[in-house]
């Protein structure tokens, strides 16, 4: 806009004596400042005058700068685009904070090199700290894809003794703001907490880099949100046919999500097939559901689309087969009676399982049963050692449908001779045959055979394939999903 040009000086008071009730954000009045500036000063109809035409214009920028501002300037931004709480992406932790009126304003507006970066909600309790940053360029559009959280740029998070307890980082799921959020695996004792935030280049990694300084710092009070939480100490045991008792601790209620604490111990038969530091690597299975049996949260299930509303878990030993639990999932009902189901475990366990065959005689793919897991060996190779040093390896093509897991498996490959050698494995596995409606069922499958795309052993140091090649499985990832057990809360 021509602020010389008396037209354009009555325009000018027209904008602000129309908007002077309203708050307009400077991204928005950046926008038609734009807009108007770019107008063409001579090129109309002489049947439709220069003022005529900049007059419609202003008209239309008002509309557009009343219709804009209704958007951005809603106070909790609950239903709108770029609000935390958008429709597309609904959190009932973070709506029940905004009913709490726990979504904190930091008014942060960081300009340098043509970029604005802007911070307008967060929200912070002891379960995790959310926050929405936008960043506009010089016509005030969002650029979703400039800033890259990697050094030197990062947003930390203190607590009141000036501690670093986390950083952030941008959870995606939307194109309106950068969904900057940190977990909490043990609820955040604090009164305070400080976020900082030091960004001083906006580009993409091969891009143009700019460099400048976004750098803000803002407190948040946590006083009130620790209020919130509620502490409820729960009963009720059970042990499985095969030696784990597990213990229920306590709920914590926070106003962004619902901690749960649990215990299992391992008796001394099951600790028998698991020594050393075995014992220690275990999984559970388990879902929430309604008392109509409508699911809640599953939780390491081979269902097939399942609801997945876990934010953290974490687990430790605390003694002699003895693990403590802790999962902090984004909600759980408050008042309506739901269910804990306990669908399987597994554990780690000594196994010794074989497969031996004669690589040079292999016609058609071979298969093996091995404790419920399935083993098709579809041919071996010699290929280009994964280390890079220019030596080979033996790989072992292969397809696999296992009962049993596989994080936590180890395998170990003997040639014609006797000679040990390590193995690992690579490529791609997912759950396969599994049911809709059951949590138990449902496979590994190792490899794709829909697009014909094998997994492999790799048994580095084997640089010419023997005679005879036997692999033994020394580790099973154990499943049991043979638990009967449920527990009912708010009766």
């Amino acid at each position: 806009m021509n602020y010389h040009d008396p037209i354009d000086r009555e325009l000018e008071q027209l904008l602000k004596s129309s908007t002077d009730k309203v708050v307009i954000p400077d991204t928005v009045l950046l926008a038609v400042e734009n807009a108007l500036s770019s107008l063409p000063e001579q090129k109309v109809k002489p049947r439709f005058s220069a003022k005529r035409w900049r007059w419609a214009a202003a008209v239309f920028a008002l509309i557009f700068v009343i219709g804009t501002v209704s958007i951005f300037t809603v106070p909790t931004f609950a239903e709108m685009i770029r609000s935390l709480f958008a429709k597309d992406h609904p959190d009932i932790g973070l709506l029940r904070a905004q009913e709490l009126g726990l979504v904190h304003d930091p008014q942060i507006n960081v300009k340098d090199k043509g970029y604005t970066l802007e911070i307008n909600e967060a929200v912070a309790d002891p379960t995790r700290v959310t926050m929405a940053l936008q960043l506009f360029d010089s016509r005030g559009k969002h650029v979703r894809d400039k800033l890259i959280l990697t050094e030197p740029n990062q947003i930390t998070i203190k607590d009141d003794n000036g501690n670093l307890v986390k950083t952030m980082y941008d959870m995606g799921y939307t194109n309106d703001f950068y969904y900057m959020v940190a977990f909490f695996g043990e609820p955040l004792q604090t009164e305070k907490i400080t976020i900082e935030g030091n960004i001083t280049t906006l580009g993409s990694r091969g891009q143009p880099q700019t460099e400048g300084d976004w750098k803000f710092s803002f407190d948040m009070d946590m006083r009130e949100a620790n209020k919130k939480t509620q502490i409820e100490e729960l009963s009720g045991s059970y042990t499985t046919p095969h030696g784990m008792t597990v213990t229920l601790k306590s709920l914590t209620r926070m106003v962004q999500g619902v901690r749960l604490e649990l215990e299992t111990e391992l008796d001394e038969v099951a600790m028998t097939r698991s020594p050393g530091d075995l014992w220690e690597k275990q999984m559970l299975s388990f879902h929430f559901e309604t008392l109509q049996g409508e699911e809640i949260h599953s939780v390491n299930p081979r269902k097939s689309y399942y609801k997945d509303g876990r934010m953290t878990s974490e687990h430790k030993s605390i003694g002699h087969g003895k693990v403590l639990w802790s999962y902090t999932f984004k909600h759980l009902p408050e008042e309506e009676p739901f269910r804990l189901v306990l669908d399987g475990y597994t554990v780690a366990e000594v196994d010794g399982s074989q497969i031996s065959y004669r690589p040079s005689e292999q016609t058609e793919p071979q298969s093996f049963k091995i404790l419920n897991d399935n083993v098709e060996i579809v041919g071996t190779s010699l290929e280009e050692s994964q280390s890079g040093d220019g030596t080979n390896e033996t790989a072992i093509s292969f397809y696999g449908e296992m009962e049993n897991e596989i994080t936590h498996t180890e395998w170990k490959a003997y040639d014609s001779t006797g000679r040990q050698y390590d193995v690992s494995m690579r490529g791609g596995a997912s759950v396969i045959n599994a049911l809709s409606d059951d949590w138990r069922e449902g496979l590994i499958g190792m490899g794709d055979r829909t697009n014909q795309q094998p997994i492999e052993f790799r048994i580095p140091g084997l640089d010419q394939i023997p005679e005879e090649l036997t692999l033994v499985r020394e580790v099973v990832d154990k499943r049991y999903k043979d638990p009967d057990w449920s527990v009912i809360f708010n009766k």
